[in-house]
Order: structure tokens, then C-alpha cells, then sequence
């Protein structure tokens, strides 16, 4: 057993997202007897004390096998009427499975909004928190897709579990799928791609070599996980991407096994605030600076002044999340995420005027900053 995959014995808080493939038929149906012996793994683990949160896919696929939709190119409300019978079916079928072993489960249903909010971000945690810490249920989440679209909508349960494990400190991410881990290139494509055990750092050669595969039975390639993996590693989670029909998977990798991928954290981890600035809110605009102010926020770790602020985009108020670019080239790259002093309105009339210069164009100044170093993530 290797000193990395030593550590996942102890790991008391644990999230696992389940894929489509993995709860589900080729035809779509609900996998009944592959979910039980997943259950009896997660329910192994849960009598040793663990706190589980699984998170899941499928509802989408299931909805459509039970209604006797062949149809993979469905419309969004087409898909929110899938999801919404394929929801029942998986909880259904949840509830009956883990009952057999004596493990209550308790159903999640999230969109965008329950992460974007800071104080819909607190009661959330809370939540799962007390399921968890005083009853020992095993929540199930799922992205609402019955009424999730665009605005609203998180993308894929890859995200959403990271997230989820962030937030709620978790010590171990499972990100189980159809993908045996991560490979240097793509295994359907070059037979000489070979699988990576251990990752330390996310390069960009590696997402270069990540192209996205999600396939019709969910939206989640390999760069979905990737970028999953970055912010589990933020935040200090270690996570593991194995093929979720391996037998005993989950046995297997809580063992020490050398199953899948195992992405290792950064010593230093985001705190609470600053992930939920980094990941879980939605940008409500985009702020680009000029190379100038990129150097000082990556290099020197300073505020982001007006006088770097080049073009402001998007309709936000003062507190409410932005992105941050930086033209390279004629390619603008995302460099950061933070809390705006200014509304978008206010930040245009400064844009490029030094801070002394603030009361000549609005005729007060309420801050020095356009972002504060407080309340700035970098990415």
C-alpha cells in the first residue's frame, strides 16, 4: 500500500458520486443489483462510523427508460419531464435497496441557487451536517433537474459533488463512472495512453489531454473531472476516480488498493468563504485588468485597484461575485474570482482611475478597491 493511498483508512466524511453508467441499465432502467452492492459497501461503511453523502446521476436516463423514450436529443422541457419521473425511480429503488441493510437515506434536490447564496450555502451545510452527525442517514443528492436551466442550473453532479465536499469539509471524494481514472491521452483513441495513479498537481498539459467525453448517458467527460479534481484539491479533499463497476470498488480503494486515480490536496486550503467565492456562487459579471494588475494579484497576492480595470461587463451590485480576466494575446484567461465593492455602473465610471481619483467621478469613495484581497480567490 502506498503512503497515498494509506491515509484513505482514516477518512471520517466521505462523498460519492455515482454516475449514470453506474446506477444504470445499457436500456436505462435503474440497476437494481449492482445499486445493492454498492449499498452494502456504503452501509459497511456507515457501521464503522463514516458519515456518507452520495451524490447521483441518472435521473434523466432512468425517466426516459421508463416512459419508453428512445429519443437521446430531448428538448430542456422534454428533459425536466424525465427527470422528474426518473427522480421517483431512483429514490424508490435508494430507499428499498439501503433499507435491506438498515441505512436511512434522505433525498437533496439542489440548483445553483442553494450554492450561490451565502445563507442558503449555511442552512444547506447545516442540513447535512445534522442528517449526518445526529440521525447517521445517508443523503442522496441530486441536481434538480426538473426545474433547473440556465441561470439556475449547476451543470454536472462531478461539480456538484465537489462542491458538496468542500463545503462540508469532507476528507474523501469517490468519483465513480465509467472511466477507470485518469489517462494521458485518450484510451479510445491512442492505445499507448497509460493511466496516471497519483496526481499532485493539475498542469496544463493535463487539461490539454483531458477532451471532454460525455457521452448521451451523462454530461461529464474528463475535463468535467479534472476541474472537479482542482477544487477538491483546494479545498483540501482528497479524491479518487475509478470505474464505478469495478467489484467491491468502494472496499477496495478504502483498503489502500491502487484502483483509479488518486488526486492528492494542496498543503494550504481555501476556507469556507473563499470557496464558496471560488466555486459555489455564479458570477454575476466579468471585470478584465490589464497585465499590470494581474502580476499584482498573482505575484504579489495585492487588491485589485480601479486604475487596472480595463473593461467591466455584466449588470451587478456591490457584493455580489465577479469574474476576473486577463487578456493574453487576444485570449482572455479567468485569473480570479471576488466580492465587488463597486456596482457595475460605479466600477465603469472608475475604470482606470487611480483611488485618490475615486470622489472626482463619483463623488464619494467608499472604498480604495474594486475587490478587496479578502475577499479574492485566485484560480
Amino acid at each position: 500500500m502506498s503512503d497515498a493511498r494509506s491515509q484513505l483508512q482514516d477518512a471520517a466524511r466521505i462523498v460519492i458520486k455515482l454516475g449514470s453508467k453506474v446506477v444504470t441499465t445499457p436500456d436505462g432502467a435503474v440497476d437494481e443489483d449492482h445499486l445493492t452492492h454498492l449499498a452494502e459497501q456504503v452501509a459497511e461503511l456507515t457501521r464503522a462510523g463514516k458519515q456518507i453523502v452520495l451524490v447521483t446521476s441518472g435521473a434523466i436516463r432512468a425517466g426516459r427508460a421508463h416512459l419508453g423514450i428512445r429519443d437521446q436529443s430531448l428538448d430542456l422541457p422534454a428533459r425536466q419531464a424525465t427527470a422528474a419521473v426518473g427522480q421517483i425511480e431512483l429514490m424508490w429503488r435508494y430507499r428499498e435497496i439501503f433499507g435491506k441493510f438498515g441505512q436511512p437515506t434522505a433525498q437533496v434536490l439542489l440548483t445553483q441557487l442553494e450554492l450561490s447564496d451565502f445563507r442558503r450555502y449555511l442552512h444547506l451545510r447545516n442540513t447535512l451536517s445534522t442528517l449526518l452527525r445526529e440521525y447517521h442517514v445517508v443523503p442522496v443528492l441530486n441536481e434538480n433537474d426538473s426545474v433547473s436551466a440556465d441561470g439556475v442550473q449547476i451543470g454536472e453532479n462531478d461539480r456538484l459533488a465537489a462542491v458538496v465536499a468542500s463545503k462540508l469539509e469532507a476528507d474523501l471524494l469517490l468519483s465513480l463512472s465509467d472511466v477507470p481514472g485518469y489517462y494521458n491521452g485518450d484510451p479510445n483513441r491512442d492505445p499507448k495512453a497509460e493511466l496516471i495513479p497519483v496526481v499532485r498537481e493539475i498542469t496544463p498539459e493535463m487539461e490539454k489531454a483531458a477532451l471532454d467525453s460525455g457521452g448521451p448517458a451523462g454530461r461529464g467527460g474528463m475535463r468535467t473531472k479534472l476541474d472537479s479534481a482542482e477544487l477538491a484539491m483546494n479545498a483540501g479533499v482528497i479524491m479518487v476516480i475509478a470505474h464505478g463497476r469495478e467489484p467491491n470498488v468502494i472496499r477496495r480503494i478504502m483498503a489502500g488498493e491502487e484502483v483509479g486515480t488518486i488526486f492528492l490536496p494542496k498543503a494550504e486550503k481555501l476556507r469556507s468563504r473563499k470557496r464558496w467565492i471560488a466555486y459555489a456562487a455564479l458570477p454575476k459579471g466579468r471585470i478584465t485588468v490589464d497585465q499590470g494588475a494581474a502580476k499584482a494579484l498573482l505575484e504579489a497576492g495585492k487588491s485589485l485597484l480601479p486604475v487596472g480595470v480595463t473593461t467591466v461587463e455584466g449588470n451587478f451590485e456591490a457584493g455580489d461575485m465577479v469574474s476576473v480576466m486577463v487578456d493574453e494575446a487576444g485570449r482572455r484567461r479567468e485569473i480570479a474570482r471576488g466580492l465587488a465593492n463597486y456596482n457595475s455602473a460605479d466600477l465603469k465610471r472608475i475604470q482606470g482611475c487611480r483611488s485618490k481619483d475615486i470622489p472626482k467621478r463619483l463623488g464619494h469613495r467608499d472604498f480604495d478597491e474594486a475587490i478587496h484581497r479578502d475577499n479574492l480567490v485566485l484560480l
